[in-house]
């Protein structure tokens, strides 16, 4: 083999181990955008100061610019959302940020938006970590040219953080000694599994407790686990599956309180 070959070859390994840890990192990110989510978000009342007809021409940039200020301070994936969301109520009567989940979009958080069919003067923006769709800025009346600019300006902040801890994952990987890629692989699985699970128990917290008491944990919530655990085998290779079954340990502590005696079936 000759050396360019030798080197194509590197650099295309190179890529497809960083295009692995982006998706592992896009997964995280909206495993914890999920997570910290209410279950029921409420819509607050839109702030006194904006008018149902957009703001004065000469208040936009102002009102940009601090939003813009304010999402580039923030230190986490949440952060950027909530301040997304604040910087877009003074652009619009009405806004709301909406994550993807499974198919279909549901509201993180909405200022001012009543749950009345879509306004016919609606925009809705796009949000995405790098090329990857993750949900949408929408916005009633207002500036559409500054809700778009804040979405994007939101899905490069997101997009940054994701790199970010991208970068560091892959230095990790890069400065690990020979024995302790085993250990990490697991620690992975581990924590993949833990943002799975609790987002079953945050998003059906009522059948949860419900079912520990009645011990009908796994009807009630079968579909739900066998969902995430269909995302967990994508997810984690299968040696790793091999080795210990994370997710089923994170069923037991998590859903069942430590009781195995509830999950009566191997998911």
């Amino acid at each position: 083999m000759t050396f360019d070959e030798e080197l194509k070859r590197a650099f295309d390994a190179l890529g497809d181990r960083l295009h692995a840890e982006v998706q592992h990192q896009i997964e995280a990110a909206m495993a914890e955008l999920r997570a910290a989510a209410p279950a029921e978000p409420a819509s607050v009342p839109a702030p006194a100061a904006v008018a149902p007809s957009a703001p004065a021409a000469d208040s936009v940039p102002e009102r940009l610019l601090a939003a813009i200020r304010a999402m580039d301070e923030a230190r986490s994936l949440t952060d950027v959302l909530d301040r997304l969301a604040t910087g877009a109520a003074q652009h619009a009567r009405a806004t709301a940020v909406r994550l993807s989940r499974g198919g279909h979009v549901e509201t993180w958080r909405a200022i001012g938006v009543d749950g009345s069919p879509v306004a016919p003067d609606a925009t809705r923006a796009p949000l995405a970590i790098s090329g990857e769709p993750i949900g949408e800025l929408y916005a009633e009346g207002g500036s559409a040219e500054a809700i778009e600019i804040l979405a994007r300006h939101a899905s490069r902040c997101l997009e940054s953080m994701t790199a970010f801890k991208t970068a560091r994952a892959l230095a990790r990987q890069a400065d690990a000694p020979a024995d302790e890629p085993v250990a990490e692989e697991d620690a992975s699985a581990r924590r993949y599994a833990r943002l799975l699970v609790s987002e079953i128990k945050l998003y059906h917290e009522t059948d949860v407790i419900t079912g520990r008491r009645e011990r009908d944990l796994v009807s009630r919530l079968g579909g739900e686990i066998a969902r995430a655990r269909v995302l967990y085998d994508q997810r984690v290779p299968a040696h790793v599956r091999q080795r210990a079954d994370y997710f089923h340990d994170e069923l037991v502590r998590t859903l069942a309180d430590g009781d195995s005696t509830l999950l009566d079936f191997q998911v």
